[in-house]
Protein backbone atom coordinates (compact mmCIF):
# COMPACT_ATOMS: atom_id res chain seq x y z
CA UNK A 1 0.00 0.00 0.00
CA UNK A 2 0.98 3.54 -1.12
CA UNK A 3 1.61 6.25 1.52
CA UNK A 4 -1.02 7.92 0.14
CA UNK A 5 -3.05 5.48 0.48
CA UNK A 6 -2.12 4.96 4.16
CA UNK A 7 -2.92 8.69 4.72
CA UNK A 8 -6.22 8.80 3.32
CA UNK A 9 -7.09 5.65 5.93
CA UNK A 10 -5.75 7.63 8.53
CA UNK A 11 -8.27 10.19 7.82
CA UNK A 12 -10.95 8.14 7.60
CA UNK A 13 -10.87 6.46 10.98
CA UNK A 14 -10.65 10.15 12.24
CA UNK A 15 -13.24 11.55 10.82
CA UNK A 16 -16.33 11.88 12.87
CA UNK A 17 -19.81 10.52 11.81
CA UNK A 18 -21.08 14.17 11.49
CA UNK A 19 -18.52 14.92 8.64
CA UNK A 20 -16.67 16.66 11.49
CA UNK A 21 -12.63 15.89 12.57
CA UNK A 22 -11.84 15.68 16.26
CA UNK A 23 -8.95 17.66 17.32
CA UNK A 24 -9.05 17.47 21.24
CA UNK A 25 -10.92 15.25 23.12
CA UNK A 26 -11.26 16.08 27.15
CA UNK A 27 -13.19 15.02 29.63
CA UNK A 28 -14.34 17.96 32.93
CA UNK A 29 -14.09 15.85 36.38
CA UNK A 30 -15.42 17.57 39.52
CA UNK A 31 -13.08 17.76 42.23
CA UNK A 32 -14.46 16.05 45.03
CA UNK A 33 -16.34 17.68 48.38
CA UNK A 34 -13.82 18.35 51.18
CA UNK A 35 -16.74 18.19 53.83
CA UNK A 36 -14.50 19.43 56.80
CA UNK A 37 -14.12 22.67 55.16
CA UNK A 38 -17.48 22.80 54.48
CA UNK A 39 -18.70 22.04 58.08
CA UNK A 40 -15.72 24.46 59.35
CA UNK A 41 -16.91 27.26 56.95
CA UNK A 42 -20.54 26.74 57.91
CA UNK A 43 -19.70 27.06 62.05
CA UNK A 44 -17.36 29.70 61.42
CA UNK A 45 -20.47 31.84 59.74
CA UNK A 46 -22.72 30.34 62.64
CA UNK A 47 -19.87 31.71 65.22
CA UNK A 48 -19.17 35.20 63.43
CA UNK A 49 -23.03 35.35 63.36
CA UNK A 50 -23.69 34.87 67.08
CA UNK A 51 -20.69 37.38 68.06
CA UNK A 52 -22.01 40.11 65.63
CA UNK A 53 -25.66 39.92 67.42
CA UNK A 54 -24.23 40.07 70.83
CA UNK A 55 -21.95 43.23 70.19
CA UNK A 56 -25.35 44.74 67.86
CA UNK A 57 -27.52 44.19 71.36
CA UNK A 58 -24.74 45.44 73.40
CA UNK A 59 -24.13 48.24 71.25
CA UNK A 60 -28.16 49.16 71.49
CA UNK A 61 -28.23 48.71 75.38
CA UNK A 62 -25.25 50.87 76.16
CA UNK A 63 -26.02 53.71 73.74
CA UNK A 64 -29.51 53.40 73.07
CA UNK A 65 -30.56 55.68 76.08
CA UNK A 66 -27.80 58.13 75.42
CA UNK A 67 -29.12 58.71 71.59
CA UNK A 68 -32.66 59.16 73.17
CA UNK A 69 -31.49 61.46 75.55
CA UNK A 70 -29.76 63.53 73.30
CA UNK A 71 -32.78 63.73 70.40
CA UNK A 72 -35.27 63.94 73.73
CA UNK A 73 -37.03 62.93 76.43
CA UNK A 74 -39.47 60.00 76.05
CA UNK A 75 -42.70 61.69 77.41
CA UNK A 76 -44.98 58.99 79.18
CA UNK A 77 -48.60 59.35 78.28
CA UNK A 78 -50.97 59.84 81.52
CA UNK A 79 -54.30 57.84 82.19
CA UNK A 80 -57.31 60.34 81.17
CA UNK A 81 -59.69 61.49 83.90
CA UNK A 82 -63.15 63.02 82.92
CA UNK A 83 -64.58 63.95 86.87
CA UNK A 84 -68.37 65.04 86.69
CA UNK A 85 -69.26 67.06 89.12
CA UNK A 86 -71.76 65.75 91.87
CA UNK A 87 -75.78 66.53 91.37
CA UNK A 88 -76.15 70.22 91.37
CA UNK A 89 -79.51 70.65 94.26
CA UNK A 90 -81.33 73.73 93.76
CA UNK A 91 -81.12 75.86 96.77
CA UNK A 92 -83.27 75.78 99.22
CA UNK A 93 -85.86 78.75 99.67
CA UNK A 94 -84.88 81.12 102.39
CA UNK A 95 -88.07 81.07 105.02
CA UNK A 96 -90.05 84.43 105.75
CA UNK A 97 -88.83 86.87 108.68
CA UNK A 98 -91.43 86.24 111.44
CA UNK A 99 -91.35 88.61 114.17
CA UNK A 100 -91.39 87.30 117.60
CA UNK A 101 -94.25 87.54 119.89
CA UNK A 102 -93.54 90.68 122.50
CA UNK A 103 -93.41 90.02 127.01
CA UNK A 104 -96.48 91.88 126.99
CA UNK A 105 -99.08 91.46 124.69
CA UNK A 106 -100.49 94.91 125.11
CA UNK A 107 -96.96 96.57 123.78
CA UNK A 108 -96.39 96.21 120.52
CA UNK A 109 -92.52 97.06 119.66
CA UNK A 110 -92.07 100.07 117.37
CA UNK A 111 -91.15 99.62 113.82
CA UNK A 112 -87.41 98.44 113.44
CA UNK A 113 -86.95 97.68 117.11
CA UNK A 114 -84.92 95.09 117.81
CA UNK A 115 -85.85 92.97 120.76
CA UNK A 116 -82.94 93.08 123.81
CA UNK A 117 -83.63 89.62 125.21
CA UNK A 118 -85.73 86.87 124.09
CA UNK A 119 -88.29 85.56 125.69
CA UNK A 120 -87.27 83.48 129.00
CA UNK A 121 -89.44 80.65 130.61
CA UNK A 122 -89.42 79.99 134.32
CA UNK A 123 -87.43 76.81 133.99
CA UNK A 124 -84.86 79.10 132.30
CA UNK A 125 -84.88 81.40 134.91
CA UNK A 126 -84.64 79.10 137.79
CA UNK A 127 -81.54 77.79 135.88
CA UNK A 128 -80.23 81.18 135.12
CA UNK A 129 -80.24 82.03 139.26
CA UNK A 130 -79.01 78.39 139.76
CA UNK A 131 -75.93 79.47 137.39
CA UNK A 132 -75.17 82.46 139.90
CA UNK A 133 -73.86 80.46 142.29
CA UNK A 134 -71.81 78.23 139.37
CA UNK A 135 -68.28 79.05 138.52
CA UNK A 136 -67.71 81.28 136.10
CA UNK A 137 -66.13 78.05 133.85
CA UNK A 138 -69.39 76.13 133.99
CA UNK A 139 -71.69 79.00 132.80
CA UNK A 140 -74.32 78.53 130.50
CA UNK A 141 -73.00 79.45 127.52
CA UNK A 142 -75.51 82.10 125.72
CA UNK A 143 -76.35 81.76 122.08
CA UNK A 144 -77.38 85.13 120.26
CA UNK A 145 -79.55 84.53 117.12
CA UNK A 146 -79.09 87.29 114.49
CA UNK A 147 -82.23 88.76 112.79
CA UNK A 148 -81.96 89.19 109.35
CA UNK A 149 -84.52 91.56 107.66
CA UNK A 150 -85.90 91.22 104.33
CA UNK A 151 -85.94 94.35 101.76
CA UNK A 152 -87.52 93.88 99.06
CA UNK A 153 -86.73 95.93 95.79
CA UNK A 154 -87.51 96.87 92.56
CA UNK A 155 -85.05 95.42 89.57
CA UNK A 156 -83.88 98.00 87.47
CA UNK A 157 -82.45 98.40 83.85
CA UNK A 158 -78.89 98.15 85.42
CA UNK A 159 -79.95 94.83 87.09
CA UNK A 160 -80.78 93.29 83.98
CA UNK A 161 -77.76 94.44 82.27
CA UNK A 162 -75.36 93.14 85.07
CA UNK A 163 -77.09 89.67 85.04
CA UNK A 164 -76.59 89.65 80.94
CA UNK A 165 -72.73 90.70 81.80
CA UNK A 166 -72.69 87.42 83.92
CA UNK A 167 -73.76 85.15 82.21
CA UNK A 168 -71.93 86.24 78.67
CA UNK A 169 -68.80 85.88 81.00
CA UNK A 170 -69.60 82.25 81.49
CA UNK A 171 -70.01 81.96 77.97
CA UNK A 172 -66.57 83.51 77.33
CA UNK A 173 -64.93 81.09 79.87
CA UNK A 174 -66.80 78.28 78.41
CA UNK A 175 -65.40 79.45 75.23
CA UNK A 176 -61.48 78.77 76.24
CA UNK A 177 -62.50 74.86 76.58
CA UNK A 178 -64.20 74.74 73.21
CA UNK A 179 -62.62 74.21 69.64
CA UNK A 180 -63.32 74.32 66.44
CA UNK A 181 -63.00 71.00 64.50
CA UNK A 182 -63.00 70.87 60.47
CA UNK A 183 -62.93 67.78 58.18
CA UNK A 184 -61.58 68.12 55.13
CA UNK A 185 -62.87 65.91 52.42
CA UNK A 186 -62.38 65.53 48.63
CA UNK A 187 -64.64 65.37 45.50
CA UNK A 188 -64.91 66.09 41.94
CA UNK A 189 -67.48 68.00 40.37
CA UNK A 190 -69.45 67.35 37.08
CA UNK A 191 -66.57 68.38 35.28
CA UNK A 192 -64.06 66.28 36.88
CA UNK A 193 -62.70 69.11 38.90
CA UNK A 194 -61.28 68.56 42.07
CA UNK A 195 -62.65 70.47 45.25
CA UNK A 196 -62.57 70.39 48.97
CA UNK A 197 -65.50 70.47 51.34
CA UNK A 198 -64.53 71.81 54.92
CA UNK A 199 -67.43 70.66 57.41
CA UNK A 200 -67.08 71.90 60.81
CA UNK A 201 -68.18 71.24 64.53
CA UNK A 202 -67.72 71.82 67.93
CA UNK A 203 -64.81 70.25 70.26
CA UNK A 204 -64.13 70.08 73.79
CA UNK A 205 -60.97 70.07 75.45
CA UNK A 206 -60.79 67.17 77.71
CA UNK A 207 -57.93 66.64 78.97
CA UNK A 208 -53.69 66.47 78.31
CA UNK A 209 -52.22 62.88 79.17
CA UNK A 210 -48.81 64.47 78.68
CA UNK A 211 -48.11 64.05 74.91
CA UNK A 212 -51.31 65.05 73.37
CA UNK A 213 -54.21 67.37 73.94
CA UNK A 214 -57.41 65.41 73.74
CA UNK A 215 -60.50 66.96 72.73
CA UNK A 216 -64.44 65.51 72.40
CA UNK A 217 -66.22 65.67 68.98
CA UNK A 218 -68.96 64.91 67.32
CA UNK A 219 -68.08 62.43 64.76
CA UNK A 220 -70.42 62.00 61.77
CA UNK A 221 -68.19 64.74 59.94
CA UNK A 222 -64.64 63.02 60.50
CA UNK A 223 -65.64 59.55 59.10
CA UNK A 224 -64.66 60.47 55.53
CA UNK A 225 -62.27 63.50 56.13
CA UNK A 226 -59.20 62.82 54.54
CA UNK A 227 -57.70 65.56 57.24
CA UNK A 228 -58.88 66.96 60.30
CA UNK A 229 -58.24 70.93 61.48
CA UNK A 230 -58.59 71.99 64.53
CA UNK A 231 -59.07 76.10 65.62
CA UNK A 232 -58.30 76.93 68.91
CA UNK A 233 -59.80 80.34 70.81
CA UNK A 234 -56.49 82.09 70.28
CA UNK A 235 -57.72 81.45 66.07
CA UNK A 236 -54.72 79.26 65.93
CA UNK A 237 -55.53 76.36 63.80
CA UNK A 238 -53.43 72.97 63.45
CA UNK A 239 -53.54 69.70 61.95
CA UNK A 240 -55.10 66.57 64.16
CA UNK A 241 -56.34 63.09 64.25
CA UNK A 242 -59.10 61.33 64.90
CA UNK A 243 -57.74 58.72 67.78
CA UNK A 244 -60.95 56.39 68.73
CA UNK A 245 -64.89 56.94 68.84
CA UNK A 246 -67.82 55.97 70.43
CA UNK A 247 -70.18 54.23 67.77
CA UNK A 248 -73.47 54.40 70.42
CA UNK A 249 -72.96 58.54 71.01
CA UNK A 250 -71.28 59.16 67.89
CA UNK A 251 -68.73 61.08 69.46
CA UNK A 252 -65.13 60.64 68.86
CA UNK A 253 -61.97 61.72 70.65
CA UNK A 254 -59.33 63.86 68.62
CA UNK A 255 -55.83 64.07 69.48
CA UNK A 256 -52.88 66.81 68.63
CA UNK A 257 -49.27 66.44 69.60
CA UNK A 258 -48.53 68.88 72.45
CA UNK A 259 -45.24 69.62 70.54
CA UNK A 260 -47.20 71.43 67.85
CA UNK A 261 -49.12 73.61 70.39
CA UNK A 262 -47.45 76.81 70.57
CA UNK A 263 -46.82 78.46 73.77
CA UNK A 264 -49.41 81.33 73.34
CA UNK A 265 -52.16 78.40 72.62
CA UNK A 266 -51.07 76.53 75.14
CA UNK A 267 -51.89 79.72 78.07
CA UNK A 268 -54.69 80.46 76.73
CA UNK A 269 -56.88 77.58 76.46
CA UNK A 270 -58.29 75.27 79.38
CA UNK A 271 -59.91 71.61 80.27
CA UNK A 272 -63.34 71.64 80.28
CA UNK A 273 -65.30 71.27 84.01
CA UNK A 274 -67.84 68.81 84.16
CA UNK A 275 -71.64 69.02 85.90
CA UNK A 276 -74.46 66.35 86.11
CA UNK A 277 -78.05 67.66 86.82
CA UNK A 278 -80.65 65.53 88.37
CA UNK A 279 -83.73 63.94 86.76
CA UNK A 280 -86.35 66.61 88.14
CA UNK A 281 -83.44 69.42 87.18
CA UNK A 282 -86.50 71.62 85.20
CA UNK A 283 -86.34 75.07 84.93
CA UNK A 284 -82.79 75.69 85.51
CA UNK A 285 -80.86 78.65 83.89
CA UNK A 286 -78.34 77.22 80.95
CA UNK A 287 -76.25 78.85 78.52
CA UNK A 288 -75.99 77.65 74.99
CA UNK A 289 -72.16 77.99 73.74
CA UNK A 290 -70.30 76.54 71.15
CA UNK A 291 -72.06 77.28 67.33
CA UNK A 292 -75.92 76.74 68.69
CA UNK A 293 -76.62 78.70 65.82
CA UNK A 294 -74.30 77.42 63.11
CA UNK A 295 -71.92 79.87 63.64
CA UNK A 296 -68.87 79.39 65.87
CA UNK A 297 -68.70 81.93 69.12
CA UNK A 298 -72.54 82.49 69.12
CA UNK A 299 -74.26 81.60 72.37
CA UNK A 300 -78.29 80.65 73.46
CA UNK A 301 -79.35 81.13 76.98
CA UNK A 302 -82.54 79.20 77.95
CA UNK A 303 -83.66 76.90 81.02
CA UNK A 304 -83.83 73.21 80.78
CA UNK A 305 -87.37 71.55 80.07
CA UNK A 306 -87.07 68.30 80.60
CA UNK A 307 -84.14 65.58 81.28
CA UNK A 308 -85.94 62.55 82.08
CA UNK A 309 -85.79 61.08 78.27
CA UNK A 310 -84.08 58.00 77.80
CA UNK A 311 -82.61 56.82 75.01
CA UNK A 312 -81.55 53.09 74.85
CA UNK A 313 -78.19 52.45 73.18
CA UNK A 314 -76.57 49.19 73.07
CA UNK A 315 -75.31 48.27 76.40
CA UNK A 316 -75.75 51.69 77.40
CA UNK A 317 -78.40 54.49 77.50
CA UNK A 318 -78.24 58.31 78.23
CA UNK A 319 -80.71 60.89 78.89
CA UNK A 320 -81.60 64.11 77.05
CA UNK A 321 -81.10 66.96 78.35
CA UNK A 322 -84.49 69.20 76.31
CA UNK A 323 -84.49 73.16 76.63
CA UNK A 324 -86.57 76.36 75.32
CA UNK A 325 -83.53 77.65 73.16
CA UNK A 326 -84.47 77.29 69.44
CA UNK A 327 -81.15 77.05 67.55
CA UNK A 328 -80.22 75.98 63.74
CA UNK A 329 -80.97 72.27 62.66
CA UNK A 330 -76.79 72.29 61.84
CA UNK A 331 -76.42 73.74 66.13
CA UNK A 332 -73.19 71.99 67.87
CA UNK A 333 -71.47 73.01 71.35
CA UNK A 334 -72.31 72.42 74.68
CA UNK A 335 -74.63 73.20 77.63
CA UNK A 336 -73.27 75.04 80.61
CA UNK A 337 -75.43 75.61 83.53
CA UNK A 338 -74.23 79.20 86.22
CA UNK A 339 -71.71 77.72 87.77
CA UNK A 340 -69.69 76.85 84.86
CA UNK A 341 -70.01 73.55 84.53
CA UNK A 342 -70.84 71.66 81.14
CA UNK A 343 -73.72 69.36 81.66
CA UNK A 344 -74.52 68.14 78.08
CA UNK A 345 -72.98 67.91 74.71
CA UNK A 346 -75.67 69.30 72.17
CA UNK A 347 -77.20 66.48 69.98
CA UNK A 348 -79.68 65.91 66.96
CA UNK A 349 -81.73 63.04 68.70
CA UNK A 350 -85.24 62.88 69.86
CA UNK A 351 -86.19 65.54 67.72
CA UNK A 352 -89.80 65.99 67.45
CA UNK A 353 -91.55 66.84 64.42
CA UNK A 354 -93.33 69.85 65.63
CA UNK A 355 -90.27 71.27 67.68
CA UNK A 356 -87.46 70.79 65.17
CA UNK A 357 -85.21 73.26 66.42
CA UNK A 358 -85.57 73.13 69.77
CA UNK A 359 -81.99 72.58 71.74
CA UNK A 360 -80.88 69.05 72.95
CA UNK A 361 -78.09 67.34 74.31
CA UNK A 362 -76.20 64.13 76.00
CA UNK A 363 -76.27 64.59 79.59
CA UNK A 364 -72.28 64.41 80.11
CA UNK A 365 -73.04 62.31 83.54
CA UNK A 366 -73.65 59.36 80.77
CA UNK A 367 -71.11 59.20 78.17
CA UNK A 368 -68.32 60.34 80.58
CA UNK A 369 -67.64 57.03 81.52
CA UNK A 370 -66.94 55.74 77.67
CA UNK A 371 -65.58 58.77 76.72
CA UNK A 372 -62.75 58.43 79.97
CA UNK A 373 -62.21 55.00 78.05
CA UNK A 374 -61.59 55.80 74.55
CA UNK A 375 -59.66 58.91 75.41
CA UNK A 376 -56.64 56.34 76.86
CA UNK A 377 -56.58 54.04 73.95
CA UNK A 378 -58.92 51.46 74.58
CA UNK A 379 -62.06 49.90 72.54
CA UNK A 380 -65.36 49.64 74.13
CA UNK A 381 -66.56 46.00 74.56
CA UNK A 382 -70.48 45.02 73.72
CA UNK A 383 -72.65 42.10 75.24
CA UNK A 384 -75.41 43.05 72.58
CA UNK A 385 -78.59 44.30 74.72
CA UNK A 386 -80.62 46.85 75.45
CA UNK A 387 -82.06 47.10 78.91
CA UNK A 388 -83.67 48.98 81.80
CA UNK A 389 -84.30 48.98 85.56
CA UNK A 390 -86.55 46.55 87.29
CA UNK A 391 -89.11 48.89 88.95
CA UNK A 392 -90.08 48.42 92.33
CA UNK A 393 -93.73 47.77 91.59
CA UNK A 394 -92.67 44.69 89.06
CA UNK A 395 -90.39 43.64 91.91
CA UNK A 396 -93.58 43.33 94.00
CA UNK A 397 -96.28 42.56 91.93
CA UNK A 398 -94.19 39.91 89.17
CA UNK A 399 -91.68 39.15 91.28
CA UNK A 400 -88.91 40.36 88.76
CA UNK A 401 -85.83 39.85 90.22
CA UNK A 402 -83.56 42.98 90.41
CA UNK A 403 -80.96 43.52 88.01
CA UNK A 404 -80.10 44.58 84.20
CA UNK A 405 -83.97 43.58 82.37
CA UNK A 406 -83.07 42.65 78.79
CA UNK A 407 -85.89 44.42 76.59
CA UNK A 408 -84.10 43.39 72.93
CA UNK A 409 -81.08 41.62 71.65
CA UNK A 410 -78.80 42.97 69.35
CA UNK A 411 -78.48 41.14 66.03
CA UNK A 412 -75.23 39.12 65.32
CA UNK A 413 -74.76 39.89 68.82
CA UNK A 414 -72.69 37.82 71.35
CA UNK A 415 -75.79 37.62 73.49
CA UNK A 416 -77.71 36.48 70.70
CA UNK A 417 -75.09 33.90 69.93
CA UNK A 418 -75.14 32.49 73.15
CA UNK A 419 -79.16 32.19 72.94
CA UNK A 420 -79.95 35.57 76.04
CA UNK A 421 -83.53 36.71 75.08
CA UNK A 422 -85.85 39.26 75.34
CA UNK A 423 -87.06 38.90 79.26
CA UNK A 424 -84.07 37.56 80.53
CA UNK A 425 -82.84 40.01 83.70
CA UNK A 426 -79.06 39.77 84.17
CA UNK A 427 -78.02 39.32 87.74
CA UNK A 428 -74.45 38.63 87.77
CA UNK A 429 -71.28 39.60 85.09
CA UNK A 430 -68.20 37.55 86.08
CA UNK A 431 -68.31 38.20 89.72
CA UNK A 432 -69.75 41.84 89.73
CA UNK A 433 -73.27 41.71 91.15
CA UNK A 434 -76.13 43.45 88.69
CA UNK A 435 -78.48 45.42 90.73
CA UNK A 436 -79.49 47.39 88.15
CA UNK A 437 -78.75 48.58 84.05
CA UNK A 438 -76.58 51.36 85.32
CA UNK A 439 -74.31 48.04 87.07
CA UNK A 440 -74.15 46.38 84.59
CA UNK A 441 -73.26 49.71 82.42
CA UNK A 442 -70.42 49.98 84.60
CA UNK A 443 -69.30 46.04 84.30
CA UNK A 444 -69.49 46.17 80.74
CA UNK A 445 -67.16 49.27 80.67
CA UNK A 446 -64.73 47.38 82.69
CA UNK A 447 -63.95 44.61 80.36
CA UNK A 448 -62.28 44.69 76.97
CA UNK A 449 -63.30 43.19 73.12
CA UNK A 450 -62.19 39.20 72.87
CA UNK A 451 -62.52 38.89 76.93
CA UNK A 452 -64.31 35.99 77.52
CA UNK A 453 -67.26 36.66 80.57
CA UNK A 454 -69.46 34.82 82.79
CA UNK A 455 -73.68 35.79 82.65
CA UNK A 456 -75.74 34.55 84.96
CA UNK A 457 -79.18 35.42 84.84
CA UNK A 458 -83.03 34.69 85.30
CA UNK A 459 -85.35 33.17 82.84
CA UNK A 460 -88.48 33.69 83.60
CA UNK A 461 -90.84 30.46 83.47
CA UNK A 462 -94.19 29.38 83.76
CA UNK A 463 -94.87 29.70 87.56
CA UNK A 464 -90.81 31.56 88.49
CA UNK A 465 -87.49 32.73 87.35
CA UNK A 466 -84.84 30.30 86.75
CA UNK A 467 -81.59 31.24 86.94
CA UNK A 468 -79.11 30.07 83.78
CA UNK A 469 -75.12 31.10 83.30
CA UNK A 470 -73.53 31.55 79.87
CA UNK A 471 -70.48 32.07 78.35
CA UNK A 472 -69.82 34.76 76.34
CA UNK A 473 -66.70 36.57 74.38
CA UNK A 474 -67.23 39.81 74.51
CA UNK A 475 -66.62 41.95 70.55
CA UNK A 476 -65.75 45.19 70.02
CA UNK A 477 -68.55 47.73 70.01
CA UNK A 478 -68.75 48.94 66.23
Amino acid sequence: MSDREDIEKKENEDQQPDGGYEFITETIKKPKANKRKLFKKVAVSIFCGIVFGLCACATIVMFFPRIQKLLGPAEETKPVSLPVDEITQEEEPVEPFVMPEHDNPGESPEAGDVPETDHVTGEEEEAAGSSEDKPASEEKEVVVNNIVETIEKDLELDDYRSLLRKISAIATSTQKSLVTVAGVTSNTDWFNNSYENNNATTGIIIADNGKELLMVSPADILHKARNVRVTFCDGETYPARVKNSDTNSDLCIVSIDLERLSEKTQSQIEMAQFGSLATSAVGIPVVAVGAPYGSPGSVGMGQITSNSIILDKTDSNVHIISTDIYASSAASGVIVNYNGRIVGIICHEDMKDNMPNLLRAYSVSDISDSMEKISNGQSLATLGILGTDVTEEANIDRKVPYGAYVKEVVADSPAMNVGIRNGDVIVKIGTIEIGSFTDYKQAILKYQPQDIVTVTLERPGRDEYTEMTYEVTLEELK
